[in-house]
């Protein structure tokens, strides 16, 4: 049967946005969304720098994949380069710990400060304290209204077009799926692409069989037991989506304990090494994956301080960062969108690891 692309918005729209996400273009002066992959003036970054060494507060959420690891190396890399000083906090996935951290630099008096990942309401009064004492912080992944800007990718977009792959795999025939997250987490990365795959299913006539938790301190363990309970209630179950990686995972496990390979996929984001490996198997049932480029991510923070410390008065609120959609079946996706194998993903995102090598 002859596979008919399906769009939830018009082709037209959508290339037009993906293009724009993933080409280098400098972004139009009045525009408050803009594609962040151009570098910062070079000269700007050494008339700043020529100032004096900058202490960059980096509070992370967590270190327990390579997301979050990728994200940090970024900012200590790019910080690096300017000959700044960064000093990191982990919080071990614990928000009050994340803040204490916060409050720990702002009595310390760092000149900046850089936060990946997070609960943004649970962060948002001390982003604000920052913004009033004078001191930028840059988000990455999370949303802060007294941000200097916060970074992800276009989640609404990549969240869509995994459900454009998930509708073609199925040739337009309505399937079943099985959500698994991190409810009530209140991070808002994860909540667009919770609510914009929700939408995109049920628009398309999808059954969702509701909301599987994830967690986050043991992510792969929780999910291989919430997918096994779902396919043990529901035989005709389809796909699972997961709105983060290492469940993924989970789902993968449990898939392959179960012998579905051939009748549940998964879909996911975050191209983590232990997604990408398990996707590179040729039974794998992680069918695609939005490859987030969270390394990127964190030297563009870098890049965005050095445009608050030079008084730049035109930092927009949003930045969205480029992305890589990975799958084994390309032709499942619009025309314009440019895809990676696994491989070619690993090799684009851990240039320096040995393919499959997980720790």
């Amino acid at each position: 049967m002859k596979r008919k692309i399906l769009f939830l918005i018009t082709v037209t729209l959508l290339t037009a946005m993906f293009l724009t996400a993933c080409k280098s273009a400098a972004p139009a002066e009045e525009s408050s969304v803009v594609d962040a992959e151009a570098p910062a003036n070079e000269a700007v970054a050494k008339e700043t720098t020529s100032s004096g060494v900058k202490t960059i507060g980096l509070a992370s959420f967590q270190l327990g994949n390579d997301w979050n690891i990728q994200a940090a190396e970024g900012v200590k890399a790019k910080a690096a380069e300017l000959g700044w000083e960064v000093i990191q906090t982990n919080a071990e996935s614990n928000s009050d710990a994340q803040l204490t951290a916060l409050e720990g630099f702002l009595s310390q008096g760092v000149d900046a400060v850089v936060i990946p990942g997070g609960s943004g309401p649970a962060l948002e009064p001390i982003i604000k304290q920052f913004k009033d004492a004078g001191i930028p912080v840059v988000t990455i992944d999370l949303t802060s209204l007294n941000a200097t800007t916060n970074i992800y990718p276009d989640n609404y977009m990549s969240t869509e077009l995994l459900a454009v792959f998930a509708v073609n795999k199925m040739e337009a025939v309505p399937g079943k799926y099985a959500h698994l997250t991190v409810p009530n987490m209140g991070w808002k990365t994860v909540d667009i692409r919770d609510k914009v795959a929700d939408l995109a299913f049920e628009i398309e006539g999808w059954q969702s069989t509701g909301i599987l938790d994830s967690g986050i301190a043991d992510a792969v363990n929780q999910s291989i037991t919430a997918t096994r309970s779902a396919l043990l209630a529901n035989p005709d179950l389809n796909l699972i989506y997961s709105s983060w990686g290492m469940p993924a995972v989970g789902a993968a496990r449990a898939i392959r304990e179960a012998q579905l390979q051939d009748s549940v996929f998964v879909v996911c984001t975050d191209a983590d090494r232990i997604v990408l490996a398990e996707m590179a198997e040729e039974d794998s049932p992680i069918a695609a994956v939005i490859g987030q480029r969270p390394f990127d991510m964190g030297t563009m923070a870098v890049d965005y301080l050095v445009k608050a410390f030079d008084g730049d008065a035109d930092i927009p609120t949003i930045t969205y960062a480029p992305f890589y959609f990975v799958t084994k079946e390309p032709q499942l996706l619009p025309p314009g969108v440019e895809v990676l194998n696994p491989e070619e993903a690993w090799n684009a995102l851990y240039p320096n690891v040995e393919f499959g090598k997980i720790n």
